[in-house]
C-alpha cells in the first residue's frame, strides 16, 4: 500500500491524502510536514535542513531522501504510506524507487481555471494545518460546493485561527502552475511508462470523490494480493 498522490498545486493532494490515510490505516507523509517535524525535534537531519532554510536555500534532494528513508522505517509506515508533494522531479522519482517500491501513483486532474478559483478560496488552520474552502463551483461538469468550517474563521479540529496563505493568489498560483508543468508534469509520463499511473478527474467535493479514489486504490491493492 505504497502510494503517491500527484497533481498540480491546489488540486487537493493534501485534502485527499489526509482523508484517505486513516481509512487505509497508513500515514500521510508530506515533504513540508516531514521537514518541519525533524526541525522541531532538533534531530541531526532537522538541524541540517534548518541551515538551508536560514540561508533561504532549498533543502537538497539527498537530505530529503534520507528523511523519507528514515520515515519509511517507522512502525506506522511498515504497512504502507501516502506521499504528498514528493517526488516533484524525475531524478527524485528515480532516487525514490531505489529506496522503496511504489504500488500506484494517483494523478488528480482538474481544469486550470477551476483550480485557480479553488486555490484562491482555500483557508488553512494556522495551528494544525486543516484545510477548508469557501469557493462554490458549478460549471464545466464540475460541482464543488464550499467546505467551510462550522464557525467562520475557526478550525473545526483544534479551534485554531484560519488564514489565507500569502501564496494563494491568482498570479502566484499561475506561476506555480507553470513551474509544475515544466518540472513536475513529466512525472506523469514517467509513472505512466512504469504502469503505475491512475488518472482521476476531480469533478466533485471530497465527500463525493474519496469513495471513487478508494475504489481505484482497492483495485490496485487487490491486483497486488
Amino acid at each position: 500500500m505504497k502510494k503517491i498522490f500527484l497533481g498540480p498545486p491546489g488540486s487537493g493532494k493534501g485534502t485527499y491524502s489526509k482523508r484517505i490515510s486513516p481509512i487505509l490505516e497508513i500515514p500521510h507523509i508530506s515533504t513540508g510536514d516531514l521537514v518541519r517535524d525533524e526541525i522541531k525535534k532538533e534531530t541531526e537531519l532537522g538541524k541540517k535542513a534548518q541551515e538551508y532554510y536560514n540561508r533561504g536555500d532549498l533543502v537538497p534532494d539527498e537530505l530529503i531522501l534520507e528523511l523519507f528513508k528514515q520515515r519509511f522505517e517507522q512502525d506506522d509506515a511498515k504497512k504502507g504510506f501516502i506521499l504528498d508533494g514528493f517526488p516533484r522531479t524525475i531524478p527524485q522519482a528515480q532516487a525514490l524507487l531505489k529506496i522503496t517500491p511504489i504500488d500506484v501513483v494517483t494523478n488528480l486532474v482538474i481544469p486550470e481555471d477551476i483550480l485557480i478559483e479553488k486555490a484562491c478560496a482555500r483557508r488553512v488552520c494556522k495551528d494544525c494545518g486543516d484545510i477548508y474552502n469557501i469557493a462554490n463551483i458549478n460549471r464545466s461538469g464540475v460541482r464543488m460546493p464550499p467546505m467551510p468550517p462550522k464557525q467562520e474563521g475557526q478550525c473545526d479540529q483544534c479551534q485554531g485561527e484560519l488564514m489565507q496563505r500569502a501564496d494563494d493568489n491568482e498570479q502566484t498560483i499561475k506561476d506555480r502552475l507553470e513551474i509544475y508543468k515544466k518540472e513536475t508534469q513529466p512525472l506523469i509520463d514517467f509513472y505512466n511508462e512504469l504502469g503505475l499511473l491512475k488518472n482521476i478527474n476531480i469533478i466533485g467535493s471530497p465527500n463525493e470523490m474519496v469513495p471513487k479514489i478508494l475504489e481505484i486504490l482497492k483495485e490496485v491493492d487487490d491486483a497486488f494480493n
